[in-house]
C-alpha cells in the first residue's frame, strides 16, 4: 500500500504542466485550478482546505493528471514528494543552537504570534489556539473558517479569516479562552487558488491585508486579488497598496527602517528555477510584476493578455529566492536570547516545492538584514527534505521569536512547534574594556566551556589569549588593527561576535 500523504495546495507549490505556447499555459492554469477543487473534493475538504485528511498522492495525483490530459495540455509528472515519519533527531541547526518539539497543534498550524501575557498564539483553520507553556495546548477560539494570521494590538487579537479580518477585543484571560465575540472590520474575497489571508496593524495603525491571486497566470477581474490593500483602523477607506504580488503570505516591518517586508510566491510551469520566488520591500502605489513579469523585470509570455510592455515600470526584488522554495512566514529576530548579531536578521520559512525535478525548500532561512537591506541568506533550521528518498517529516510555516527570545517555528504536516534556543557562547556588545596598551577585556555568556576549544579572533585573526573563563576573556590586540574591528569568539558550541573601536596607536 501506498503511503498516506496531505494533499498540498497550488497556492504554495507547483503543478505538473510544462509549457509550450501562451494557449498551453492558459490551459495549464485553468487546469491546475480545477484539479485542485476537485483533489480536495476527493480528499474530503470541500470547505475548509486547512482540516485536511489524509489521501493518498497516488490519487491526488491522478486526478491532477487526468485533467490535464483531458484538456490537452502536454504533462511533465515529475515524482512527488512524499512525508515520511518525524524524527527530531534528523533537524540540523547552525552551531550554537537547539532544538526541540515545544507542542503539538491539532490542525495545521500557520502563523502565529506572541502574546502580551508570553503565551504563544496559532492560526490553524478553524480554531486560534494558545500555547501557555510546553507541551500545553489551548482552544482560545473556535468556530473559524481558514484563520491563518493572529496579531495582538495590545490586550485585542486580529485574525485573518477566508473572507475577512476579525478582531476580538479583551482577549487576553487567566485561562487563555478567548469568550469576548469577535467583531468583522473588513470582508475580502474568498476562495480562488490561492485561499488564505494575511492580515496585521502597521506601525501606522493601519490594517494591511494580502490575498493572493485566483490562478496562476491571468488578468484578475478584483484588484483585491494579488495584492497589498490597506485599510484604515476600523476596516473602512480600502485601498490598494501594491499590486503584482501572485501570493505573498507573510508580512513584517523591518524593527529599524520600519518598512513592510513581504514573501512572494512564484508562477508555475516555467521551469525548475524560473521564476524567483521573492522577498520584496513594498511601496505604496508600487507594482512587482505578475502576472507579466518576474524578478527584475524579466517579461513572461503566458498568453494573449499578457501585458510585455509592462516591466519596465515594475520593481525588482529585495532578495530573488530558489524558484519553488514557497517561502510563507517571515519576521524579524527582537529578541534577547540570540547573539547581538542576530537581532533585526529576518527567518523566512521555506515550505518546500511540490513537483520541482529536484525538491527544493523544507526548510528555515535567516536573511541578513539588519542594516535595512538583505545582504545574505543561510541556512538555519533543516533536515525536513531527504532528496534520496524524496520524503519530507515537516513543512515549516511561520518562524518568529518568543517572549523568551527563542525561536519557534510552526509546522503545517506534523502540527509541530518547535523550539529553537541559543546554547553558544554570547558576547556583550559594550562589554569590551582595554586594560592597557593592546590588552583587551571582554564580558559575556558561555564564551569557554572548556578553553582547549576556544578561541578569538580579530578580523579572522586568531589572537593571543591572557586568561579566559564562562564570562570574561583577556587577550592581546595587535597594533596593526584600527578603526572597528569584528571580534569573534568561538568554542565548541557556537560563534558570537561584536565590534570592538579602536581608536589609532
Amino acid at each position: 500500500m501506498s503511503p498516506p500523504a496531505t494533499p498540498i495546495p497550488p497556492s504554495e507549490t507547483r503543478t505538473p504542466c510544462s509549457i509550450g505556447s501562451r494557449p498551453r499555459l492558459r490551459r495549464a492554469a485553468e487546469s491546475e485550478d480545477r484539479a485542485w477543487r476537485i483533489t480536495n473534493l476527493v480528499a474530503g475538504n470541500p470547505k475548509n482546505l486547512f482540516q485536511q485528511q489524509p489521501v493518498y498522492i497516488e490519487n491526488m495525483r491522478a486526478v491532477m493528471l487526468g485533467l490535464a490530459l483531458a484538456s490537452g495540455v502536454p504533462v511533465l509528472a515529475q515524482p512527488g514528494v512524499y512525508p515520511r515519519q518525524f524524527r527530531l533527531e534528523e533537524l540540523q541547526t547552525q552551531p550554537g543552537y537547539q532544538v526541540s518539539v515545544y507542542a503539538g497543534v491539532p490542525g495545521a498550524p500557520r502563523l502565529m504570534a506572541a502574546g502580551p501575557n508570553s503565551a504563544l498564539y496559532v492560526a490553524a483553520g478553524d480554531a486560534v489556539w494558545a500555547i501557555p507553556a510546553a507541551g500545553q495546548t489551548v482552544r482560545a477560539i473556535d468556530g473559524l473558517s481558514g484563520a491563518h494570521s493572529v496579531q495582538f494590538v495590545g490586550n485585542d487579537l486580529y485574525v485573518a479569516v477566508a473572507d475577512g479580518v476579525l478582531r476580538f477585543p479583551n482577549a487576553i484571560t487567566d485561562d487563555f479562552v478567548i469568550r469576548t465575540p469577535g467583531e468583522r472590520l473588513l470582508s475580502l474575497p474568498a476562495g480562488g487558488q490561492h485561499i488564505t489571508r494575511t492580515a496585521y496593524v502597521g506601525p501606522d495603525g493601519r490594517i494591511y491585508v494580502t490575498a493572493g491571486s485566483t490562478c496562476n497566470f491571468c488578468i484578475e477581474n478584483d484588484p483585491r486579488r494579488a495584492a497589498a490593500m490597506r485599510f484604515e483602523a476600523d476596516g473602512s477607506g480600502q485601498a490598494i497598496f501594491a499590486r503584482g504580488l501572485r501570493n505573498s503570505v507573510g508580512l513584517a516591518w523591518h524593527p529599524a527602517t520600519a518598512e513592510l517586508w513581504a514573501t512572494d510566491n512564484g508562477g508555475d510551469g516555467i521551469g525548475d528555477d524560473v521564476p524567483p520566488d521573492e522577498i520584496n520591500i513594498l511601496k505604496e502605489g508600487s507594482d512587482y510584476g505578475w502576472p507579466d513579469c518576474y524578478g527584475s523585470q524579466i517579461p513572461v509570455d503566458w498568453g494573449a493578455q499578457a501585458r510585455l510592455d509592462r516591466c519596465g515600470s515594475t520593481v525588482p526584488p529585495e532578495l530573488a529566492l530558489q524558484a519553488h522554495s514557497a517561502p510563507l512566514g517571515i519576521a524579524f529576530y527582537t529578541g534577547a536570547q540570540y547573539p547581538g548579531s542576530f537581532v533585526n536578521d529576518a527567518l523566512v520559512a521555506f515550505h518546500g516545492s511540490w513537483n520541482r525535478n529536484e525538491p527544493t525548500g523544507y526548510k528555515v532561512v535567516r536573511v541578513r538584514a539588519a542594516g535595512g537591506h538583505a545582504t545574505g541568506i543561510e541556512d538555519f533550521l533543516w533536515g525536513f527534505l531527504d532528496l534520496n528518498t524524496r520524503t519530507t517529516s515537516g513543512r515549516p510555516v511561520h518562524a518568529i521569536p518568543g517572549a523568551d527570545g527563542a525561536v519557534y517555528i510552526s509546522d503545517d504536516l506534523t502540527g509541530n512547534i518547535y523550539r529553537v534556543a541559543y546554547v553558544g557562547p554570547r558576547l556583550n556588545p559594550g562589554g569590551f574594556v582595554q586594560r592597557a596598551p593592546g590588552i583587551y577585556e571582554l564580558y559575556g555568556e558561555n564564551l569557554a566551556n572548556d578553553p582547549a576549544q576556544f578561541g578569538i579572533y580579530a578580523a579572522g585573526v586568531l589572537l593571543e589569549t591572557l586568561y579566559v573563563s564562562s564570562n570574561q576573556v583577556n587577550f592581546l590586540l595587535p597594533d596593526r588593527f584600527t578603526g572597528d574591528v569584528t571580534i569573534t569568539v568561538k568554542n565548541e558550541k557556537g560563534t558570537d561576535e561584536a565590534t570592538l573601536h579602536v581608536d589609532g596607536r
